[in-house]
């Protein structure tokens, strides 16, 4: 089986035969005289037919795996395989002699690596972080804009999961240069650099102070999607503690709605502000939000079940409600379990640790160990990581098999605090 870039690299052999053979491939002769050459230098035969296919004299496919070995082999390289590890490598270090201190793109060749980003080209993706990094650290926040105003980060060929990733890896220069909420001002006046940072890095470890607090204050000023900014809201106040003002937008949320086409993480958002003001009323769980919920469940394609339950299932469970948890969790509609990538797995591991607290609560030392086994620590990224920690500690203080490992994170959050003294008194 041939690798995805073969394409580029049998262009790029087509190129290295003709320079070797001395003369461009363009004629049926020219393939005789070639297969000749081939025969001659290397004892090997290639049908000169075969060799006009291969050039695009005549219709046909890929040669055969062998077929290129002998043709690697005429230009020094002992196969195809090595033939385009050199393309690749060759490839990389002119993009990175060619970026490393450039200073101007024009806007086609701008447009150009982006289109390579899109492709799936990595060498791109990683220029692309480089670009980031001296933009987050050097430049005035409105030169991003030149970058970050594009059509391309608008969903169009992109996964959002690549999104997440060009953010999160400027996690720690991001929340340096827009620790301030000046900064965050000017790049909330362009909506698509705004987005392109802050709805892609939404960032629980200053949600409280900082960065995503700034940013969320200047969401208030146009909300352009309730749902996200009430949900924020909402864990900006349970995080802190400060649970008397979630109401006014859990309420402010439930009244928006969800809408068809919210991507699941707004509709767990909208199961979330259900769930705050019921038990700030009553200090109870509502049944109706278990059957409402499955029932979204069931309309959803299974592989975004994890997204719909990253926020709102952990929260539930650390207040204590269990039974629920388990019931939504155990019921075979609720799926988290069919993704491995690196960002779904931190929406599963969301899941996962929501299934942790329920169990260690119960006091069911097996099942929280066998949770706590799954999870890919790993894969979580900075804008989840010290929240996804602080819940990880909370199951262990639950389960009574507290570690040092993650007392830091835990400590920086009263709200899950809060939460563990809660039902440690009731218990």
């Amino acid at each position: 089986m041939l690798a995805k870039d073969t394409e580029v690299n049998l262009d790029a052999l087509r190129i290295e035969i003709q320079r070797r053979f001395g003369r461009p491939v363009r004629t049926k002769t020219d393939c005789q005289l070639l297969e000749e050459r081939l025969y001659d230098e290397l004892g090997s035969m290639v049908s000169y037919n075969t060799l006009r296919r291969f050039f695009g004299l005549v219709p046909g496919g890929t040669p055969r795996a062998a077929v290129l070995d002998i043709l690697s082999t005429y230009c020094g390289f002992a196969s195809f395989k090595e033939f385009s590890l050199d393309v690749g490598r060759f490839k990389f270090y002119n993009d990175w002699t060619q970026t490393i201190d450039r200073v101007h793109w024009p806007e086609q060749e701008r447009d150009a690596l982006l289109a390579r980003i899109a492709e799936e080209d990595f060498n791109a993706q990683t220029i692309f972080l480089w670009i980031l990094y001296k933009l987050a650290t050097r430049a005035p926040i409105t030169d991003w804009f030149y970058w970050l105003d594009h059509p391309l980060w608008d969903d169009g060929e992109l996964t959002k999961a690549k999104l997440v990733f060009f953010s999160n890896s400027m996690a720690d220069e991001l929340r340096m240069r827009l620790a301030h909420k000046a900064d965050i001002e000017i790049l909330f006046s362009n909506p698509r650099a705004f987005r392109f940072v802050c709805h892609f890095f939404t960032d629980y470890e200053t949600i409280q102070k900082g960065y995503m607090a700034n940013a969320i204050d200047a969401m208030a000023q146009r909300i352009d999607v309730p749902l996200y900014y009430h949900g924020l809201r909402i864990m900006q106040h349970f995080l802190s503690g400060n649970w008397d003002a979630i109401k006014p937008h859990a309420l402010a949320a439930m009244e928006h709605g969800p809408h068809e086409g919210d991507y699941p993480i707004l509709l767990g958002r909208y199961f979330c502000a259900r769930f705050w003001v019921h038990y700030l009323d009553f200090g109870t769980w509502d049944p109706q939000l278990t059957r409402d919920y499955l029932d979204c469940a069931k309309g959803l394609d299974p592989y975004f079940h994890y997204a719909l339950g990253m926020e709102f299932l952990p929260i539930a469970s650390i207040m204590g409600f269990n039974a629920p948890v388990f019931q939504i969790m155990k019921s075979g509609i609720f799926e988290f379990n069919l993704r491995s990538t690196w960002s779904a797995a931190v929406d599963a591991d969301l899941s996962r640790l929501a299934l942790m607290l329920a169990e260690s609560q119960q006091g069911n030392v097996e099942g929280y160990l066998g949770l706590r086994a799954q999870l890919q620590t790993d894969f979580w990224y900075k804008a989840y990581r010290r929240y996804m920690q602080a819940l990880c500690h909370a199951a262990e203080l639950f389960i009574g098999i507290p570690t040092a490992e993650f007392t830091e994170s835990y400590n920086l959050f009263p709200g899950i605090q809060r939460a563990v003294a809660l039902r440690t008194v009731q218990a």
